[in-house]
């Protein structure tokens, strides 16, 4: 399971940003390869032209290393010219074991690659750059109330995946792994939604999913006839 992204999608144009120590240790690493070639043929004393072709021949072989490594631990790459960002702000969830829930979302929402920028006795926030997930304990009085998605209120979050790879990684090295409750079989769809569902300590239904046309109309489930009219 990719832990952690170590590259982003860059904002602009294609191409990946290492936002890791491990993405930028391995992006150092590629650059350096170049230079320590030319130094270990300039140290056999050839001459300057054959020291810099030595160094020109590497480029070809770095920019392949250097993009398999971002196509295995970045996020699917193509082209994009600025960022689509969510309107929405934050979602908050109440919780009635504060510390095993904090516990349990460290291993979810970090595992997705999302960074825990808050932990205090009232809140703990989690946010993937754009939207934020914060989640709180419940008062003593009522706790007694539980939780279930069939009644009115929260039915379940939806978290994007980057690939259909990371919806099943997810699947087997965390959910799997740590004895998560996993819902209806485990991942499931093709390759326009692939998912896989599960419950937080209170039961609240989870799902990661990839879903890469998930808001353009011309995608299922945008495309189910309506047969609804709020006026009629």
């Amino acid at each position: 399971m990719k832990n952690k992204l170590w590259f982003r999608r860059k904002t602009y144009g294609w191409g990946w940003t290492p936002i890791t120590w491990q993405g930028w240790t391995v992006t150092f690493v590629f650059v350096a390869i170049p230079l320590i070639v030319k130094l270990l043929v300039k140290t056999l004393d050839y001459p300057k032209h054959v020291q810099n072709f030595a160094m020109l021949s590497t480029l070809p072989l770095v920019l392949v290393g250097l993009t398999v490594v971002c196509l295995r631990y970045g996020e699917k790459p193509r082209w994009q010219w600025g960022l689509k960002t969510t309107k929405l702000s934050h979602i908050d969830i109440n919780v009635t074991d504060y510390k095993k829930s904090v516990l349990f979302y460290d291993l979810i929402l970090l595992s997705l690659g999302w960074d825990k920028i808050v932990s205090r006795i009232e809140h703990t926030a989690y946010t993937d750059g754009t939207l934020k997930i914060i989640i709180n304990p419940v008062d003593d009085k009522f706790k007694g109330h539980g939780f279930h998605r069939k009644q009115v209120g929260l039915n379940h979050l939806a978290i994007y995946a980057p690939t259909k790879e990371i919806v099943d990684e997810f699947h087997n090295e965390i959910l799997v792994a740590n004895e998560v409750p996993v819902l209806y079989n485990g991942p499931a769809g093709d390759k326009d939604y692939y998912s896989v569902y599960f419950e937080d300590p209170d039961r609240i239904k989870l799902e990661v999913v990839y879903a890469p046309h998930y808001c353009e109309k011309n995608y299922w489930p945008n495309t189910i006839e309506n047969n609804f009219d709020p006026n009629s």
